[in-house]
């Protein structure tokens, strides 16, 4: 906001002559600033809510024989459907500094994450069961297999803050104050994590069942066919948590023009996370031969455009529209996925025996004391895109104030979510150490957070018919000590 503008601007409009427009760019590009003629001061306060929905559907990959070849034509099996709803609220301050420089401060506040999975509709529960088959009795195409989890699940409610939001805006150009250039607005992040860990939990009819990472399943007896067939320890009092733990390091450039009653915008944005040492990822401390132990990086690409159907420059009141597109790119990467809880606190003892480093093996091949590398439902994803749009409608009453009222929807492509590969070519075992190879070609090194049970064709999991919807209201109010 150039509050060291005049009140409003003549921007060259119609034949009819100059249109008399706000001193105020697109939302999306406005930096509240200071030490601006006639505002020594500004600073803008949000109080938001969003509700977001998420649905999908996980399928399970079946490797099927293609006649004539001896190759395989790898199909999908509906496995269950995945909901999540989440209610936030979020809490925001932009504090001028200089002349078109703001600080950030975001505070987005979960008040309920619920997530379940249900079973499909149409598919027989044997099906289904055997869609989900660890093979550990019988075989997965035997009716007596155990099974990885229950396709009717339900997490723990969580809520609390995953990561609070600390922030730089700079507007290197302003329209406002230079009216022959575009608006061009920087925007610097770091999302640091303030909540307690995650964990891997399931609701229960007893209560929330989060099991140690380090305890595996007993063997359970032959023919059971329930996922609840052998015990995994338990802490006393589990706590599901709600923080992913990863510091987030975010980067914005966004530029806008505005013609008449229009301001279109199109810019770019960087996400990159990395974990703290006590998470599951083991960024600071990774074991010979992982693979992936980063979360995926994300671009992303934004266009839209603001319309500006009526404003009154005397009163300082305005009605907006503004329509938005979205595209971004996730890279491969290891994350919390749609089946983290269901995998995390599966009872399969393939799922959860531990893998070993290859360094840290004994000459009688056993794992040495504490190397042990357990599954805590973290999987590698494959890389995927999400596109999505935006319509949201904002009035201004008064000078200082705003309300907003948006809707956002998103589709996520088909993409793999149990993809962790089980040899790692960048990291190579010593030569006089071929035992250490572990089945794998040349000298690569065995990844010991590989699952052959869920990562191995045949086994792996995916998702589709991914959609998202998003519903948020929010108040801003811009005061100024003049």
């Amino acid at each position: 906001m150039s509050a060291g503008v005049a009140s409003a601007q003549e921007v060259d409009g119609p034949a009819a002559g100059p249109l008399h427009l706000h001193s105020e760019t697109a939302r999306i590009v406005d930096v509240v600033d200071s030490f601006d003629a006639g505002s020594q001061f500004s600073l803008r306060l949000t109080a938001g809510y969003q509700f977001q929905r998420r649905d999908l559907r996980i399928q399970r990959e079946m490797r099927v024989s293609n006649p004539g070849t001896s190759l395989g034509v790898p199909q999908y099996g509906d496995v269950a459907d995945y909901n999540r709803s989440t209610h936030t609220l979020m809490v925001n301050a932009e504090v001028g500094l200089f002349h078109d420089l703001a600080f950030t401060f975001g505070l987005p506040l979960v008040l309920s994450d619920a997530r379940k999975l249900r079973p499909v509709s149409g598919v027989s529960a044997d099906s289904t069961r055997a869609a989900l088959a660890d093979g550990w009795t019988e075989g997965t195409g035997n009716p007596n297999a155990t099974t990885l989890f229950d396709a009717s699940f339900d997490s723990p409610e969580r809520s609390g803050i995953d990561q609070v939001r600390l922030g730089l805006q700079w507007s290197i150009f302003n329209q406002q104050r230079e009216r022959n250039r575009p608006t061009w607005t920087l925007s610097f992040e770091w999302r640091p994590p303030v909540g307690s860990l995650l964990r891997p939990c399931r609701q229960t009819t007893t209560g929330t069942f989060c099991p140690d990472a380090a305890s595996v399943p007993t063997t359970p007896e032959s023919g059971n066919t329930a996922p609840t067939a052998a015990a995994r320890s338990a802490p006393a009092n589990p706590a599901p948590g709600i923080s992913r733990g990863l510091h987030g390091v975010y980067f914005q450039t966004m530029v806008a023009r505005r013609f008449g009653y229009v301001e279109p915008y199109a810019g770019l944005d960087f996400l990159a996370e990395f974990p703290v040492r006590d998470s599951g990822f083991r960024y600071a401390d990774t074991p010979l031969g992982q693979l992936a132990n980063f979360p995926p990086l994300v671009g992303t690409l934004t266009a839209g455009l603001e319309i500006i159907p009526w404003e009154n420059r005397e009163t300082w009141q305005r009605l907006l529209l503004d329509l938005r597109f979205r595209g971004s790119y996730y890279s491969p990467g290891r994350d919390y996925s749609a089946l983290y809880d269901a995998l995390g606190s599966s009872l399969s003892r393939p799922l959860n025996l531990p893998g070993c480093p290859s360094n840290a093996r004994s000459s009688d091949g056993s794992c040495q004391t504490e190397r042990n590398v357990y599954f805590d439902g973290l999987t590698t994803t494959a890389s995927h895109v999400v596109l999505g749009g935006s319509a949201m409608v904002s009035v201004q009453p008064a000078k200082f104030l705003r309300f907003t009222l948006g809707a956002a929807f998103a589709w996520t492509s088909p993409h793999t979510i149990t993809n962790t590969d089980a040899c790692n070519p960048g990291q190579t075992v010593p030569a006089d150490h071929p035992e250490w190879r572990g089945g794998c070609s040349g000298n690569s090194s065995p990844d010991p957070t590989h699952r052959a049970v869920i990562d191995s064709a045949g086994g792996r999991f995916r998702t589709t018919n991914d959609l998202t919807w998003d519903f948020y209201a929010a108040i801003a109010l811009t005061p100024r000590i003049w």
